[in-house]
């Protein structure tokens, strides 16, 4: 094509307008479409740089990145060789022949000057090359931030996950601590009630007479539960997450109380009235006759009065059966009551 100009540049009389116009034609093609093609080139890096860090941070890859990237080249490439095969189709213009004067007889023929060939200007080459370079640097410090920006995330949650944990875990060890403290109240109840309760002091009388060996063996067990609430009723705060809260101190001694009082309940119940004289018995039987007279709204306070004392007397010559002061106490408080009402 470069000589077919070149032929029509040199006889055609419009050759050289056609020429040039090829040339502008060229010049205006390579200058819109090479920047396009630097800007997909840079698009298609951003994007692919972008799709690989998501992959690496997804653990899953479908290979899209690379595809951008390899997109991005061609582009890049493009945009470096579109311009050189332009300009091989362009005319090189010759330099317009210069009228030579005709030689007269006193001077000398003169020689026309060689033309010069000037060095391509690739200067367009070296800004393509550099904004490639600096695309993909941008590429890479994107890919960098990404990265950095991915693994920060992933401790963020690392972190927030490890502090759930860690929450949960002391969570669940304050509740099976408060557990213990429970189960320690609820037999200290259980104690109470048996050594104020009449029908559990006149029919297990066992429960609360510390001469029976399991019954002592339950005191001796609350007063150390008891001792060790005092001493070490507080949960540590130092407790590792996967610790056995009965190999400590106070849920040992707890868990020794319950253990003992259960063993001093079913030893009162197999026993019952059983080490009880039968004398006795007509005793309490009385006593509780009495017992509910007092308490017997209906009955006039006199008569309340009565039942109290009579009551105090006949529990006062109990042999084998033990009243716990507790229950003394509780009937004088009732007598007194009853007393200040009427």
């Amino acid at each position: 094509m470069s000589s077919l100009t070149t032929l029509l540049a040199s006889t055609d009389p419009d050759g050289p307008a056609l020429v040039d116009g090829l040339d502008g034609l060229a010049s205006s093609i390579s200058s819109f479409l090479a920047p396009m093609l630097i800007l997909l080139a840079s698009v298609m890096f951003i994007m692919g740089g972008i799709r690989i860090v998501k992959n690496l941070n997804s653990g899953y890859s479908d290979g899209s990145g690379w595809i951008f990237l390899i997109m991005g080249a061609l582009a890049a490439g493009g945009a470096v060789l579109f311009p050189w095969l332009l300009g091989s189709f362009t005319p090189e213009t010759s330099p317009s022949p210069q009228p030579t004067s005709t030689p007269s007889p006193t001077t000398q023929p003169t020689t026309a000057p060689e033309p010069t060939t000037e060095p391509a200007d690739l200067t367009w080459l070296l800004v393509v090359l550099g904004i490639i370079g600096a695309l993909i640097l941008t590429a890479v410090l994107i890919w960098i931030l990404i990265a950095a920006t991915g693994r920060a995330r992933r401790s963020i949650r690392a972190a927030r996950r490890e502090a759930e944990v860690e929450r949960a875990g002391r969570e669940r060890i304050a509740s099976a601590w408060q557990v213990f403290h429970d189960r320690h109240n609820e037999l200290l109840r259980k104690i109470v009630h048996s050594e104020t309760d009449w029908d559990s002091l006149f029919f297990l009388p066992a429960l609360t007479d510390p001469n029976v060996p399991q019954t002592y063996a339950m005191l001796r067990a609350m007063r150390a539960a008891g001792t060790q609430r005092d001493t070490a009723g507080e949960l540590p705060a130092d407790l590792p997450l996967d610790v056995d809260l009965t190999t400590l101190p106070y849920p040992k001694a707890v868990e020794a109380f319950a253990v003992a009082w259960y063993a001093a309940e079913r030893n009162a119940r197999r026993l019952g009235q059983k080490g009880v004289p039968h004398a006795e018995r007509k005793i309490i039987k009385e006593i509780r006759t009495l017992l509910d007279m007092a308490e017997n709204a209906a009955a006039s306070s006199t008569e309340r009065s009565l039942a109290y004392r009579r009551a105090q007397k006949l529990i006062d010559s109990l042999e084998t059966v033990h009243v716990p002061e507790k229950a003394i106490a509780q009937l004088e408080e009732r007598q007194q009551l009853m007393i200040t009402a009427s």
